[in-house]
């Protein structure tokens, strides 16, 4: 688990006093019999485009995007690597030393240590599962810290949903202390590149190899030697049930066994060469060297190349390419993705051989995603909440620590997803009532200095200057709400409205 700040819990945060308690009870009655009246003004396009594909906009960047134009903002967003990044933010990722540590020197300083941990024991495995929290902690607030941030701000979305897609679910062992290092190296280089590559990389981090068992997956012709080792094919259904084909694709149960007779040997360790290999090794004498048969296709017995056929057969299948461009309709544009559109981009992804910039391209160009029944009725995640938040009143975060204990309360830990889906892309399924009450506290609580995200009182804040950073996003009626409550509560209003709760 990770360390949870306990003044910055929004558990133990109180629902704003009196004004903003009865203003909460009325967010919930509206978001719940809202409507969306249909629109298509240049001024919304801008406020789509930035709330789409950032995680909402900060003083300046309605001004800043009408002036350059819709078309040329998602152009630089699809090409980070040409932002340059604030100074404020490499500033506090040089205050987290972890965020510098690649997976070898992690496990080296914050692994069990035989010398002063002792025998194996409950006392022994507490002080190493406290070091793992410890820097998980440092990669969640290295989350926060550049989803606030960052200029590359579709890139951080990016981060954010692959984390989802190849989460590590129910964290075990080192998979814990690893969290950080593997979104490093597995998923940040390749965030936007080839689906292959991205696949392959998150295959063959220690962190996944440790999730899923896979680390003790060996040839059945090694007979068992101890409980719960041999053939383990939980991986193996993971990558074909969540993370290409999806639950209801081709594969049989023969390809799950398939395909993780290929997964045999995969270790986590060095090398015998003494190679450095980021902590993955591969074991010739556990692998099942026999030719197999996956998804209709022959892989002959070649040792680690087989698991590298496998994952290309499917990074480029079909159905893989419709699994992915729905996934992705419905993490930037809508629940239910119209079927002409997820076609369209199965389509570029398999001519561009899963290229996912190419994929994003075609969607943030498709006439479907300027279609007005899609603008502004979508309900944030509470990720999206807490950054859109913190990004609309301009500062730079002091500590990103008690908005980790936040997203705890609010039910999308970072990190900490159950499920093996990460969690949940449907925006539907996060409107529940006592999440509305807890989101218009957060407002109340930052803006007043109670959660001291930006420290005790937050400078310059009005009520007049958020609702130009808002813009149309902030109903009139909500407008004028703010506008007639006291002065220091006026922007809690607008941030705790179900105006700024849908994007």
């Amino acid at each position: 688990m990770l360390a949870k700040p306990g003044p910055g819990r929004v558990g133990r945060l109180p629902i704003l006093r009196r004004a903003v308690g009865r203003w909460a009870i009325f967010v919930c009655a509206l978001l719940w019999c809202a409507t969306v009246p249909a629109r298509a003004e240049e001024s919304d396009k801008v406020l789509h485009v930035l709330n789409r594909l950032t995680y909402g906009p900060t003083p300046g960047d309605l001004e800043r995007v009408t002036a350059m134009g819709t078309a040329a903002f998602i152009a630089s967003q699809l090409e980070p690597e040409r932002l340059d990044e604030p100074a404020a933010l490499t500033e506090k990722l040089a205050g987290l030393p972890t965020e510098s540590m690649d997976t070898v020197r992690l496990f080296r300083e914050f692994g069990p240590k035989a010398d002063t941990d002792g025998p194996p024991g409950p006392e022994a495995m507490r002080r190493v599962f406290d070091r793992a929290g410890a820097v998980a902690l440092e990669a969640a607030k290295a989350r926060l810290y550049r989803a606030i941030l960052s200029r590359r701000q579709l890139y951080e979305l990016m981060v954010a949903f692959w984390s989802d897609h190849f989460n590590l679910g129910a964290k075990k062992g080192l998979a814990t202390l690893w969290v950080g290092a593997f979104e490093r190296e597995a998923i940040r280089p390749h965030a936007m590149g080839r689906f292959l590559d991205l696949l392959s990389a998150t295959a063959m981090h220690p962190a996944m190899l440790i999730a899923f068992g896979n680390w003790k997956n060996m040839s059945p012709r090694h007979g068992v030697s101890a409980p719960g080792e041999g053939l383990e094919t939980s991986y193996a259904a993971v990558v074909l049930n969540n993370q290409t084909l999806g639950p209801g694709g081709p594969q049989k149960a023969g390809d799950v066994k398939a395909l993780a007779r290929i997964f045999t040997g995969w270790r986590v360790g060095a090398a015998r060469d003494g190679a450095e290999t980021g902590g993955f090794h591969f074991e010739p004498d556990l692998h099942d060297p026999t030719d197999k048969v996956f998804l209709g296709q022959p892989i002959k017995g070649s040792g680690v190349g087989e698991g590298a056929a496998a994952l290309r057969i499917l990074a480029g299948h079909k159905v893989t390419a419709v699994t992915i461009s729905r996934k992705l309709i419905q993490y930037f544009l809508c629940d239910e993705p119209p079927p002409s559109l997820v076609k369209r981009l199965a389509e570029t992804f398999t001519a561009t051989e899963g290229d996912i910039r190419e994929v994003l391209r075609a969607l943030f160009t498709s006439a479907e995603f300027f279609d007005p029944k899609y603008m502004g009725n979508r309900f944030k995640r509470p990720l999206r909440q807490v950054v859109s938040t913190v990004r609309a009143l301009g500062g730079v975060p002091r500590d990103t620590a008690a908005l980790v204990g936040v997203l705890d309360g609010l039910g999308q830990p970072l990190y900490e997803a159950g499920s093996v889906d990460g969690h949940p892309i449907l925006t539907a399924i996060w409107l529940k009532p006592e999440n509305v009450a807890r989101r218009v506290a957060l407002a109340g609580d930052i803006v007043s200095g109670r959660l001291p995200v930006l420290g005790p009182k937050p400078a310059g804040l009005s009520v007049q200057g958020l609702a130009g950073t808002l813009g149309p996003a902030v109903s009139a009626s909500t407008r004028q709400a703010a506008a007639k409550a006291p002065e220091r509560l006026g922007p809690a209003v607008l941030l705790g409205s179900p105006d700024f709760m849908r994007y």
